[in-house]
């Protein structure tokens, strides 16, 4: 689909103009006009990425353009027609409580936002301003940035409404309601199979959600003092960002090639959802208005440009091992499970004595109940013993293989003290080449001799033996 941008300034009859037209026609993905509901473009731009990020990919959300276009209404909408945010939400709860059986999931969020350069978090406004840093894998983490679990869709909503109080809007003379800040919505979803295993994988899916402030003209919105100097800085993140997108088009999102993220804290941010590991969606906003011509123009050509970036997209698996400490918490949680079920064992066997003298008239009366409740007695009873069978053998199999590793431990360590003997012996006849020149020459002689003899003696069969040894228990463990 295209959208055909015409210079309202172009005089159809300037004859030597005509060769030199600023129409222009930009093809997009999808496009949409004033008469597109918020259902709408939520469906064709973004319900398509929740479903991965369920399943462990990180996508990336976020609303370009001028000023007063409409990026905050398409990002949070209204209490009547909720925006991306509220309906992204709902359907991520929808589908983990659809895989709900299959593993254990939790949601965590945070909420911040770039105000002059400097990071605010929205949910905890009080700590102050936070540093971006990188972590090992290249990743751009937010020291000190609150967390918050959540559990279903209308808590995440309210601590969504409690952080757009806090965020920072005034009116300009463009825009009466102008946000003067990015905001950032960040989702973790993580989820972990219940199979209790020595090893799992941990699947972890991130959603970004951005809300960037408008790009305006100091002379349009009439800015003065503290909101010139908003202007600005705003006018400057939004430069680097659009900088980046031309670099990673014309580049083709080749990450060998040099971007520089680093010109502002908003495109650090967006590193990875710019030329990472992320599915991105970039909705641009334009105004119809023909006083708005130049910004919308721009806002095209950098969503058209946008188009050309390429991302590695990847599945977040982390694998979990189980240390010696957690192998001993699942050893004392069977425990207490046999525990209990030797219990509910005496118990019944305590209910059933009780019930002996009685029992003959039982008999008597009940004959016909009481072989199918005998035979659900017995059902359970072997049930509990071969669970408690199957228990104990899981117990003893661990404790097993802690004796065995241990075993290999000792073994590895006394075949390299004997190689470090060896090893040290040598260097000490090695280091006697040194001695004074002013010894006597007979002495010299046979102490070269010594020497010479054990630099040339070859290696004790105990240490080529021990070699041997730490190489078969390397290909054990």
């Amino acid at each position: 689909q295209g959208v055909v941008l015409m210079d309202p300034s172009e005089d159809p009859d300037d004859i030597l103009r005509a060769n030199r037209s600023r129409e222009k026609t930009f093809v997009f993905d999808m496009v949409f006009d004033h008469t597109a509901t918020q259902e709408e473009v939520y469906v064709s731009t973004t319900k398509s990425l929740i479903e991965g990020v369920i399943s462990g990919y990180n996508a990336t959300i976020f609303a370009y353009g001028p000023t007063g276009t409409g990026k905050t209404y398409t990002m949070l909408g209204t209490d009547s027609e909720p925006g991306i945010y509220i309906r992204a939400l709902d359907d991520l709860f929808k589908g983990l409580g659809a895989i709900a059986e299959e593993g254990d999931y939790t949601v965590s969020m945070s909420y911040l936002e770039i105000y002059n350069e400097v990071v605010r978090d929205l949910l905890n406004p009080s700590s102050g301003f936070l540093d971006l840093r990188e972590d090992s894998r290249g990743s751009i983490q937010i020291a000190g940035i609150t967390e918050v679990s959540t559990t279903n869709a209308q808590e995440i909503t309210q601590l969504l409404m409690k952080g757009n109080k806090q965020r920072t809007q005034e009116p300009t003379a463009a825009n009466g309601a102008s946000s003067r800040s990015h905001a950032v919505l960040q989702v973790t979803v993580t989820q972990r199979s219940r199979r209790r295993e020595t090893g799992e994988e941990v699947r972890i899916g991130k959603l970004f959600m951005v809300d960037l402030a408008g790009s305006e003209r100091a002379a349009q919105a009439q800015n003065r003092g503290k909101r010139m100097k908003e202007g600005a800085h705003i006018n400057r993140s939004l430069l680097a960002l659009g900088n980046c997108i031309n670099a990673l088009s014309e580049r083709g999102g080749s990450r060998a090639q040099f971007v520089n993220f680093r010109d502002s804290k908003l495109t650090r941010l967006l590193k990875d959802s710019l030329g990472g590991n992320s599915r991105t969606v970039m909705i641009a906003h334009i105004s119809p208005a023909s006083s708005s011509f130049e910004e919308s123009r721009m806002t095209l050509i950098y969503a058209y440009r946008a188009k050309n970036i390429k991302t590695q997209v990847k599945c977040n698996l982390q694998n979990v091992s189980y240390h010696m400490d957690q192998y001993t918490g699942i050893v004392a949680e069977l425990r207490r499970e046999i525990q209990c079920l030797k219990a509910r064992v005496k118990d019944q066997e305590r209910e059933k004595n009780a019930a002996g003298p009685n029992l003959g008239v039982l008999q008597e009366r009940q004959q016909g109940s009481e072989a199918p409740s005998s035979q659900a007695m017995s059902t359970l009873r072997a049930q509990l013993i071969g669970a408690f069978r199957e228990q104990m053998e899981m117990c003893h199999s661990l404790m097993e293989l802690e004796n065995t590793n241990t075993e290999l431990h000792l073994d590895t360590c006394r075949h390299l003290l004997t190689i470090a003997d060896w090893e040290r012996e040598k260097a000490q006849s090695a280091g006697k080449d040194d001695m004074p020149a002013k010894e006597e020459k007979g002495e010299n002689v046979e102490e070269e001799d010594r020497e010479l003899n054990v630099m040339d003696s070859p290696e004790p069969h105990e240490v080529a033996v021990a070699r041997e040894e730490i190489n078969l228990l390397l290909a054990e463990q």
